[in-house]
């Protein structure tokens, strides 16, 4: 296991001893307690410390939404004296069909395959567990976005690419799904150290700036982990084709 995947595992293993602390309390009736609320994966999933990004789970009247860990879902949901079950007829979860990491898709698998069953929901503290009877869980927990930014995965390409802002320079070139057309991007990724030749999919905070710079992006981005890189990789020179 990586020390990144260590480390992880540390911290879900001192979020599950906070939480032995606090008053446990399944959820009967949701009202405003969970509803209209953007809640944050937490816990692993099939008993494996899960890979970045977070998901991001939002219940409204009867309809739920899951942002994440690479494409969005939605479906109906209903809460029955604290059992929950996702999905309409049959489970039926819709989704959309972006492609990422193989960890980041298998565990996106895990989760869906988890929400379809019966789910026992609990509060403990800010808090948010569904419970399956065979023992897998899926922990959330309440978390300010404009605080956090949000998490995205995107690739870089092994070659920048001449673009104009105050001054000629050099762009980096990334996308956000294979085969889509590179965009440019005016600035650099925090903590990214970038090497001619070499080809990357990155997982990076999106945070708004409060002032933008003329040639500048509306937001930066702040490297959270390297998924994958590829040296020698081909020259990408299509920006904005």
């Amino acid at each position: 296991m990586s020390t990144a995947r260590l480390l992880l595992a540390a911290a879900c293993a001192a979020a599950l001893a906070a939480c032995a602390g606090q008053e446990t309390r399944v959820i009967a009736d949701s009202g405003d307690i969970v509803t209209d609320t953007d809640w944050y994966e937490q816990s692993p999933t099939a008993g494996q410390a899960a890979p970045a990004p977070q998901a991001v789970l939002r219940l409204g009247e009867g309809r739920f939404s899951l942002r994440g860990p690479c494409n969005n879902h939605t479906g109906a949901w209903r809460n029955d004296g604290g059992t929950w079950t996702f999905g309409g007829e049959g489970g039926a979860i819709a989704s959309t069909r972006m492609l990422c990491p193989p960890p980041i898709m298998a565990r996106e698998q895990a989760m869906l395959e988890l929400l379809v069953k019966p789910l026992r929901a609990e509060l403990a503290g800010t808090s948010l567990w569904l419970r399956a009877d065979d023992g897998r869980s899926l922990r959330f927990d309440q978390r300010e976005l404009t605080e956090a930014g949000r998490e995205r995965i995107l690739q870089v390409a092994a070659q920048r690419a001449p673009c104009t802002g105050v001054v000629e320079t050099l762009c980096l070139q990334i996308r956000f799904q294979p085969g889509e057309p590179w965009q440019l991007l005016h600035g650099e990724i925090e903590g990214f150290a970038w090497q001619s030749g070499t080809e990357y999919v990155l997982r990076v905070r999106e945070v708004p700036r409060d002032r933008v710079p003329a040639d500048a992006s509306a937001v930066r981005w702040v490297l959270e982990e390297v998924l994958d890189s590829s040296a020698d990789a081909a020259p990408s020179r299509d920006a904005g084709r």
